[in-house]
């Protein structure tokens, strides 16, 4: 998931904030996780709903969100989930989670990356590729990849920002918008 819009403009304070955190406490594994974890629950259908639903109280998903981490989190974590419910952006936690491994990313020189193809990729390619991107990013990448037979061939890169379409679907679609 990419984070894109509005729900990244709130993120952004946010997730400096948990880096800042995180930092000051030398504990980047564990808050990386925790927010991950945080994020995964936040985008579960059926808590979407529970921030709609307007019977359902800011302390109640404090209380869901501390029981459901609870073995994950410190005081830090906790009053972090805690601020979150109390300005209502517990919505946010996907997009929180990105940027963090953003930051933490951009902090260890390395970018994470995930491709696109087809077919599955050879080890052959995925090395060649993965020079590539360290070549052209000048960091470490680390790449996951996923397939889509929609593509026809070649492969699109998706990069913190950056999007490399190098699919066949991509090439046509430029082509007949050139016309």
């Amino acid at each position: 998931m990419m984070t894109t819009g509005k729900m990244t403009t709130i993120a952004r304070p946010y997730a400096a904030a948990a880096f800042e955190y995180a930092a000051s406490a030398k504990d980047f594994s564990n808050w990386d996780k925790m927010l991950e974890t945080a994020a995964y629950i936040s985008a579960d259908n059926s808590v979407i709903q529970l921030f709609s639903n307007p019977q359902v109280t800011t302390e109640q998903l404090k209380e869901l969100f501390c029981d459901i981490l609870a073995p994950q989190l410190n005081e830090q974590m906790r009053n972090f989930i805690w601020l979150l419910a109390e300005n209502n952006r517990l919505a946010a936690l996907p997009d929180i989670s990105l940027l963090f491994k953003a930051s933490l990313a951009a902090q260890e020189k390395t970018l994470n990356a995930e491709v696109t193809s087809a077919v599955e990729l050879d080890e052959t390619y995925q090395q060649k590729l993965m020079k590539a991107l360290t070549k052209r990013f000048e960091r470490q990448v680390e790449l996951t990849y996923k397939i889509d037979p929609t593509l026809l061939g070649g492969v699109i890169v998706r990069a913190g920002d950056m999007v490399i379409d190098g699919s066949v679907r991509g090439k046509l679609t430029r082509l007949l918008d050139s016309f």
